[in-house]
């Protein structure tokens, strides 16, 4: 049987590059993956074979718009036996995952009184478009909330499976012992006898909105891991005299480490269809603070693994903060059980419930 899985980029430092590369990681041995990408951060070998699709990169709008009709145009000439497209990205899909849901994002956007991008205008009809195609037949979705904003914003009819993102949990596992702990903070030149806060990626997933929280909590040192552009962020830590007490790290390869170094992570973003951070920093045994309206916050039973924020309400946030800050010990069980629950989520499983996906597209298919 040949996959294939169709995707911008085959490249696990990113999520739907992620998500492919652990499929193929887990299933290679069942099937034949053919990856149509631009970009292909892997080695050829038995069942994993790269066919290049051609795309202008400037910007989204030209990435996007590129991409699909060259993809279709090699994928009508192969003609594999399933196709397993990761969002827009070709018009003969039999099944879509669904990474994101830019006119609920859009939604969200003008909610809060921020000008939707204009990548969002442009691709919104699109996407409807392709989630009406007719040959598709179902809908992996990563999420419950993303589930029904694709069913809401595109009118999708057609089964789903909600398959939550899985986590790597040998890589991203607990901090060992104090001095492990101690030599990571050293690394991250971060304050040994403070509490430290992790704050990880883009910096408009909610770093703001946990920078002015250090007011309220004296204790607290945050260091900050991110591909953002940081200056706007500096600049607010020196005008509420936070700056000494905010490490501003960067872009950080080896991220599990930045988890072990953290007593806790907060993200109070208010849109992510999952957030793959939010289950990473579970796994390392941490107690998290999430908002509300991402995927990942599906997983968390408040109070019990993990706490949730209203993203937008400053009190809520601190109120979370607060709870772990007076209660030592429960933030640490909470932490356990966080760890306890995504080693039920691992790209191990998320990969058998999607072979279980496959197979039942093609039993389908066969009968038609």
């Amino acid at each position: 049987m040949r996959i294939a899985l169709v995707v911008h980029d085959y490249d696990a430092s990113y999520g739907q590059g992620r998500y492919c590369v652990e499929l193929v990681r887990h299933l290679r041995g069942r099937a034949d993956f053919v990856v149509y990408s631009n970009t292909f951060a892997a080695k050829e070998g038995p069942g994993l074979r790269w066919r290049r699709v051609p795309a202008d990169r400037r910007n989204a709008v030209t990435t996007v718009f590129s991409f699909l009709p060259a993809a279709e145009a090699m994928i009508r000439r192969d003609k594999p036996d399933l196709i397993h497209c990761q969002g827009l990205t070709n018009w003969s899909a039999d099944i879509i995952t669904g990474h994101i849901c830019n006119a609920a994002r859009g939604r969200r956007l003008r909610t809060l009184a921020r000008r939707p991008h204009a990548f969002i205008r442009l691709v919104k009809p699109f996407e409807r478009a392709f989630y009406r195609q007719r040959r598709v037949r179902r809908l992996i979705a990563i999420s419950r909330s993303l589930e029904a904003e694709i069913r809401e914003e595109y009118g999708w009819t057609k089964p789903v499976d909600v398959i939550y993102h899985g986590t790597d949990t040998a890589q991203f596992h607990p901090v060992s012992d104090a001095a492990g702990r101690s030599a990571l903070r050293r690394r991250f030149k971060v304050p040994e006898d403070r509490w430290i806060w992790l704050f990880m990626g883009e910096a408009v997933k909610g770093l703001r909105e946990v920078i002015e929280q250090l007011e309220s909590f004296p204790q607290a040192h945050l260091l900050v891991v991110s591909r953002s552009e940081l200056g706007p962020y500096r600049g607010l830590a020196e005008s509420i005299r936070v700056d000494q007490r905010t490490t501003f790290h960067g872009y950080e390869p080896v991220s599990a480490e930045a988890f072990r170094a953290a007593d806790v992570f907060v993200y109070p973003n208010d849109y992510d269809p999952f957030g793959m951070v939010a289950a990473e920093a579970m796994a390392t045994g941490i107690p998290v603070v999430l908002g509300r309206a991402i995927g990942a916050a599906e997983l968390v039973d408040h109070g019990r693994n993990g706490l949730l924020c209203d993203q937008q309400d400053a009190a809520s946030i601190r109120e979370q903060l607060a709870r772990l800050a007076t209660d030592p010990a429960n933030a640490r069980a909470m932490g356990r059980a966080a760890r306890a629950t995504i080693e039920q989520h691992t790209w191990a499983v998320c990969a058998e419930e999607t072979w279980r996906v496959y197979e039942q597209v093609l039993r389908e298919k066969q009968a038609t």
